[in-house]
């Protein structure tokens, strides 16, 4: 068991009078290498929070604890208005390229129950100290103009439909099974008219009766300065500059006439919004309820039950009922997932826990892809309670119980080190919304005292905690079920509301409202004046360096003579050996072993508590077959979930994953290096398991590799629960949109049988079809064996090198790899991402799906292959110009209310050039804007050199923030090496970005823009996913644009192409009677960072199908 050190918060008595620029320290949090430390203004009660860590980023989180008075989404509403322009800044857009110019990717923000955060992330603090009084003058003065309500909130456009970027937002989700399982189960667990249960991003009928007036009224209420918290992340440690930056422009809002009222910093915890009882009162008795969602079809469902939990500030309580959430649902061995999914008789694909942190919280167990029938639908909760008193009954495991303990431990310590200021915040907002003690924010803060004391408790407070919690206590049940006459009668409704409005409007009135958009949409309304952006400045590019920390491999990426490093022994070679801070490893130790160990290796030398090890195994040699690579999603979900049957070892899967449980904190086998379920990458073909734990342990770590490496045995009693869970999840995911935009996509241009076909959703349900009718255990044993001992293993290790155990690298002799000296990395595992390109043909679909509101539309063109083609950092810069917050295409689609989501992705390691339109309200006005912006730039219009100079410096952000953490950079660093680029790539690209000038864009916009707005050639691909109701209309106005023909099918017509190359509906069975697993939608690594490399094509997916609501993000 992993020794659980206890940090705490500073005494408050130990930080009296310590005042800085009038700001008052009152709370001081240690947790190991990170200190949070808490000061107050006694001017206004403005409250600064600094979280010190080793970082090249700042992260800026500026807080407004806000709460839902009705549905009308006004905290929302009012999110998205913010940006819009402010008293001393009033011109759209200046907020982002401000940003931009002060090393970030423009700004962001989020919407949840209880509050608003809006972001900003610089590259280092000068653009940080830049952006805080613009930062706050337009958050406490903003404009709030009724322009920008009709762009950006909701407008009638004069075809009588609805429009806006916040309403096309709230289209795509208020129809979304998960959002309205959300709303529905709050409902139940909070009687009366509490705030809890009002949507905070607004119901589409209270949309469209709201206006700016409203909106003003909420803003002078709850935007404050003794309302608002900023928290800064990064190198923070001495927090004078910061507090006098605050400080300054506290004066100046104040002097401008913001209002404040002075506080007694000792005392003062906020604004109280939630002390109502009305917004806590009880739940008297259990409550059910059924709640249908629009779907093409009606076999799978989700179960909800849900419970009120404890007081806010009840810490210990929270966390125990957490640890007994997971223990009853993490991994296949736990009562829920046992009985309800790995079972003859399962209910589900998986069974998820979650927790709610209000002030009097809720929890939740979700069983997901409940069978549509009587059977399971009807029966699920008798079964659900029958687990619950079972487990109630019998002894708990208690060894397992301390397992998840330490494992919630150690997942904590992991993310300080991986993601910093995203852990640190959950607590931080807490504590801010629902704290009244300075002690609370060390317990918000993932207080250890409380896992020290959970791992002392008998048997008998685990049983009675669970006894009133979860069954005692009423419940709330929700049965959530897919309906083809609900998405008949939402459509039916749509139309009648078109007409309505229609027959009700001043037509001149919309006309002219629709005029005024256009001309802010085309930047008539005027840009932002060049003399705010000279008063402004740059950051000075030059003054901002990657990180860099040593590491030595035994192979070369990209030629012996071009790697960089010094070479220490034989093919050995050091990188970056005087970078890094504290002890430095025996260098020439390591590097003899490494010269002669047989593995491909790398090895990262980081300060962390953790060492995670990453094994590549190539695939692309061994002569797969076509049924092989069908099922390398299916042996990479089993590699943790099997029996080891090795020498002197015998475990069977249920020890095997209690093992992975008590000595890890993270693992994972996936393909390629960012890959999610159904949506396979560029580098499919390639392998990756990967398993982080103490670095104490690296010893028993790499016992548990070397097992899956050596010694998995598949048996028909874990493979087929798996087949059942997969082909759900991919059948799940057929009702999607976006993931059949994607599938469309690929389908037409990669050959049918290569890995990536083979493993998208067409092929993966053909072939779970099969192996649910079959034994496949031979299959599975044999690719298994293939793929294991093959010679062309590549092994990555990071960690605190000085921390390992003497002689660490013999762990890995036993492998052998086939070693050419001459070759690089690439060479050596063959990667060819075009491999499995092909002519397309068709090259464009057209799909329309009733389990959609909104459009979606994919456009890919060739575009140059590789990352050291000459124009790769000018494109880099023409895409983020393109892409950038309140760029010219930025203000056309989002500023139109067209869509909500768009991008301009430009994916080296693919080859292609990607335009993104998601969730658009009207496509074809999203698809006219980005024309227009498209053909200006490739006449050499629009461009400006300040632009160009903003895009790059975004950019230079973004390459930064890749490697922003030790973690980040390290996994980066072994991903060069299969991009064959050298050590000092990103130095140098970083100097080529700061050489792009507007020439050098004119140029590559001719040649590649100019692409887009034409169709034709089987190089081109276009897909295009819509709604039934303006099918039609959408499909006649792409082909006046140009872009025909489209062949129109169906989704299981695409999907029937995709697997079989016929466009012949796929048979997909109506239901399955067994299913297991806990299939997680993200393949890649959970600690990876944003890969430069990946595939690129899958847009970011805002819904998370493991939680209950998600916030509501910006962009």
């Amino acid at each position: 068991m992993v020794n659980l050190t206890t940090d705490h918060s500073c005494a408050p008595s130990t930080l009296v009078n310590v005042i800085i620029a009038g700001f008052m320290l009152v709370n001081r949090v240690r947790l190991r290498h990170v200190e949070v430390s808490e000061y107050i203004s006694e001017r206004s009660g403005l409250r600064v929070f600094l979280m010190d860590y080793e970082s090249p980023l700042i992260d800026s989180f500026y807080i407004v604890p806000t709460r839902s008075e009705n549905h009308e989404g006004l905290p929302h509403t009012l999110e998205h208005l913010i940006f819009m322009g402010s008293s001393a800044y009033p011109d759209r857009g200046t907020l982002d390229l401000l940003a931009s110019r002060a090393l970030a990717t423009g700004t962001n923000a989020w919407t949840d129950t209880d509050h608003t955060v809006y972001t900003l992330s610089t590259a280092g603090l000068e653009g940080t100290l830049k952006m805080i009084p613009v930062y706050l003058d337009h958050i406490l003065r903003p404009t709030l103009t009724q322009d920008a309500f009709i762009t950006d909130v909701h407008r009638i456009t004069p075809d009588g439909s609805n429009t806006g970027t916040v309403y096309a937002e709230m289209k795509d989700r208020e129809n979304d099974s998960s959002e309205m399982t959300y709303c529905e189960m709050v409902k139940l667990l909070y009687p009366g008219e509490s705030g809890y249960t009002m949507s905070f991003g607004g119901r589409l009928e209270a949309l469209r009766r709201t206006d700016i007036h409203r909106v003003r009224d909420y803003h002078s209420r709850y935007y404050r300065l003794d309302n608002i918290s900023i928290a800064f992340g990064g190198r923070v440690s001495d927090p004078k500059e910061l507090l006098e930056a605050v400080a300054k422009a506290e004066a100046n809002l104040i002097a401008s006439g913001v209002s404040a009222n002075q506080v007694d910093p000792h005392t003062y915890f906020g604004i109280r919004h939630w002390d109502n009882p009305v917004h806590t009162a009880p739940m008297s008795e259990t409550s059910h309820s059924t709640v249908l969602f629009p779907s093409d079809d009606e076999e799978l469902g989700i179960f909800t039950m849900a419970w009120r939990g404890p007081s806010s500030r009840d810490f210990e309580t929270q966390r125990a009922i957490t640890i007994m959430g997971l223990y009853l649902t993490m991994t296949p061995i736990s009562p829920m997932e046992k009985e309800l999914v790995y079972s003859d008789e399962p209910y589900g694909s998986r069974v998820c826990f979650s927790m709610e942190d209000f002030k009097e919280g809720y929890f939740s167990i979700r069983v997901s892809d409940v069978p549509n029938i009587p059977q399971k639908m009807d029966n699920v909760e008798n079964r659900v309670r029958e687990i619950l008193l079972d487990v109630h009954k019998s002894p708990l495991d208690m060894r397992r119980i301390h397992a998840l303990i330490t494992r919630e431990y150690l997942s904590f310590h992991r993310s300080l080190e991986t993601a910093p200021s995203e852990v640190l915040m959950d607590g931080i907002i807490s504590y801010i919304v629902y704290g009244q003690d300075r002690n609370d924010l060390d317990e918000h803060l993932e207080g250890h005292n409380q896992l020290n004391l959970l791992l002392d408790k008998p048997e008998s407070y685990w049983k009675d905690l669970f006894w009133h919690y979860f069954v005692y206590a009423p419940w709330a049940t929700i049965w959530t079920v897919p309906s083809i006459e609900e998405s008949e009668l939402l459509k039916q409704q749509e139309e009648a509301l078109t007409k309505s409005q229609l027959a009700s409007a001043d037509l001149h009135f919309l006309h002219e409202q629709e005029a005024r958009v256009q001309a802010i949409v085309a930047n008539k309304s005027g840009a932002v004046p060049q003399h705010v952006l000279d008063s402004f400045g740059l950051v000075d590019l030059s003054t901002i360096h990657p990180t860099e920390w040593p590491y030595m491999r035994n192979f070369t990426s990209e030629g012996p003579d071009s790697d960089g490093g010094n070479i220490i022994t034989g093919n050995v070679r050091l990188f970056h050996e005087n970078s890094g801070k504290g002890p430095k490893p025996d260098w020439s130790s390591i590097a003899g072993e490494l010269d002669n160990l047989g593995v491909l290796a790398q090895i990262n030398h980081i300060g962390s508590e953790f060492v995670k090890i990453n094994v590549i195994l190539p695939t692309a040699t061994l002569e797969l077959s076509h049924l092989e690579k069908k099922a390398l999603t299916l042996l990479c979900s089993l590699m943790f979930q099997s029996d080891i049957n090795g020498v002197n070892v015998d475990m069977p899967a249920s020890d095997f994953i209690q093992l992975l449980e008590e000595k890890t904190s993270s693992y994972n086998a996936t393909m390629g290096f960012g890959s999610s379920t159904g949506n396979p990458d560029a580098h499919s073909d390639l392998i990756q398991i990967s398993v982080t734990g103490p670095v104490d342990l690296y010893e028993d770590i790499c016992a548990i590799l070397q097992h899956v490496l050596r010694d998995l045995r598949f048996t028909p009693e874990v493979i087929q629960p798996r087949v059942k869970s997969l082909l759900k999840s991919f059948k799940k995911k057929c009702r999607s949109a976006k993931h059949i935009m994607h599938q469309a996509s690929r389908a037409m241009r990669l050959t049918h049988d290569g890995i990536r076909m083979s493993n998208s959703i067409g092929q993966q349900i053909d072939f779970l079809q099969y192996a649910n009718e079959r034994d496949i255990t031979e299959l599975l044993q044999g690719l298994y064996r293939k793929i294991t001992r093959q010679n062309k293993m590549v092994l990555h290790v990071t960690a605190d090198l000085t921390r390992l155990p003497k002689q660490w690298l013999q762990h890995w002799a036993p492998f052998q790899s086939n070693i050419n000296k001459d070759c690089t990395l690439k060479e050596m595992v063959c990667l060819d991402p075009r491999y499995e390109e092909k002519k397309a043909d068709p090259n464009g679909l057209f799909i329309s799906m009733a389990s959609t509101d909104v459009a979606f539309l994919s456009y890919i063109i060739p575009a140059p292959l590789g990352h050291l083609h000459e124009e790769y950092a000018t494109l880099l810069v023409m895409t983020e110009y393109l892409c950038m917050m309140e760029s010219p295409l930025f203000r056309a689609i989002r500023g139109g209310g067209f869509a909500y989501n768009y991008g301009v992705t430009y994916v080296p390691s693919a080859g292609v050039m990607h335009l993104a339109l998601h969730q658009a309200v009207d496509p074809l006005g999203a698809l006219r804007a980005t024309r227009d912006i498209m053909s200006q730039m490739a006449k050499g219009e629009v461009l400006t050199q300040s632009d160009i100079l903003s895009a790059a410096c975004s950019m230079v952000y973004t390459i930064i923030a890749d490697e922003g953490t030790m973690s980040d950079y390290s996994y980066q660093a072994f991903q060069d090496a299969f991009r064959g680029v050298g050590s000092n790539f990103t130095k140098d690209l970083l100097n080529r970005i700061r050489a792009v000038t507007v020439d050098d864009i004119r140029v590559l916009a001719d040649k590649y823009l100019s692409t887009f707005l034409t169709f034709g050639g089987p190089e081109r691909v276009i897909a295009v996913v819509t709604n039934k109701t303006k099918a039609d209309d959408i499909y006649t106005g792409l082909a006046d644009m140009g872009y025909s023909p489209l062949l129109r099918v169906t989704a299981r017509e695409m999907l029937g192409y995709a697997s079989r190359g016929q466009f012949e509906e796929m048979y997909i069975e109506d239901d399955i009677d067994t299913d297991s697993g806990t299939d997680d939608d993200y393949m890649g690594s959970s600690e990876s960072s944003t890969d430069r490399s990946s595939d690129g094509l899958d847009m970011s997916d805002l819904s998370d199908m493991e939680q209950d609501h998600d916030n509501l993000t910006r962009s």
